[in-house]
C-alpha cells in the first residue's frame, strides 16, 4: 500500500510542474505542508 505521505508528496510536484497559476502553487504547498510532516512522523 502506498503511503498517504509519499502520495501528497508526488502531487505536489505535479502542481508544482502543472501549468495553473496561481492554484498549482497553492495545493503544492498544502501538499507539501501536509505531506513532508506526514513523512517525519511516520516513517521513524
Amino acid at each position: 500500500m502506498v503511503r498517504l505521505s509519499t502520495v501528497l508528496i508526488l502531487l505536489g510536484i505535479v502542481f508544482v510542474i502543472a501549468p495553473i497559476p496561481p492554484v498549482g502553487m497553492i495545493l503544492a504547498v498544502l501538499c507539501f505542508a501536509i505531506g513532508l510532516p506526514l513523512r517525519f512522523v511516520f516513517d521513524k
